[in-house]
């Protein structure tokens, strides 16, 4: 029955890998007892060793997993870089609110400025949800 405890070892690590979670390779640290304990136990008594090691370094573990990544790796939204800050050419006049193609997708967009006619200029201000939010280019 010990073999039971090495697949899981390989499973739980090919799925952390997989999914860039990192999550649930700290259940190997309760693995690795029930194993070595396999020896000399009940399959029981190793099923309840992994359960207990295992949920308690998962909860430290998830918890000093974050507070690393937070450390080491700033938090960047994707779509800020692309928009916030840049300068487009409507495709046709904006007031207040409609849908308007940018940089190849559609996007609704707010006016918070001026009207802005076709051809003019804006620059997005900030991203809501699925909403740019722009102003006449030369404000």
């Amino acid at each position: 029955m010990n073999w039971i405890w090495l697949a899981l070892i390989v499973i739980v690590v090919l799925i952390d890998i997989l999914s860039s979670a990192f999550t649930y390779s700290w259940l190997v640290i309760g693995f690795i007892p029930a194993f070595l304990l396999g020896f000399a136990v009940s399959f029981e008594m190793q099923l309840l060793i992994a359960v207990i090691i295992g949920s308690i370094s998962i909860a430290i573990g998830v918890k000093i997993s974050r507070k690393y990544i937070k450390k080491t790796f700033s938090e960047e939204k994707l779509l800020v870089g692309k928009y916030i800050g840049k300068s487009f050419i409507a495709t046709e006049d904006v007031e207040k609110e409609c849908q308007m193609k940018v940089n190849g997708i559609f996007w609704n967009v707010k006016n918070i400025g001026n009207p802005i006619l076709e051809g003019d200029s804006f620059i997005v201000d900030n991203i809501e949800g699925n909403k740019l939010i722009i102003r006449k280019g030369d404000e």
